[in-house]
């Protein structure tokens, strides 16, 4: 299903990190995400899953560089098209 091992296991890492914070029940942003794929990167000790932390850290990282309203586009492993909306920006309202 996924292209490489490691796109499987960056996304089971970013699945863990995102996990974590809604057992916190904190607040669920790309600065929460980043901070705790961070922490729990520094806790890691295997290779493989340290190089998916930083694969992981790059991609929110990225996805918080997209300017207001610009959309990012990444297609999954069925060749299906996600287009992700950077909506951190207050000032925008969104209509449903």
């Amino acid at each position: 299903m996924y292209r490489s091992e490691d796109e499987r296991l960056t996304d089971i890492v970013m699945g863990d990190a995102v996990l974590q914070l809604l057992k916190q029940a904190g607040p669920v942003t790309a600065t929460a995400l980043l901070d705790k794929l961070h922490t729990l990167a520094g806790q890691e000790t295997d290779p493989a899953r340290q190089r998916a932390f930083q694969r992981a850290i790059e991609e929110v990282t990225n996805s918080k560089k997209a300017p207001a309203g610009e959309a990012v586009a990444l297609k999954d492993t069925h060749n299906v098209t996600h287009i992700f909306r950077n909506r951190e920006n207050p000032g925008k309202k969104t209509r449903h």
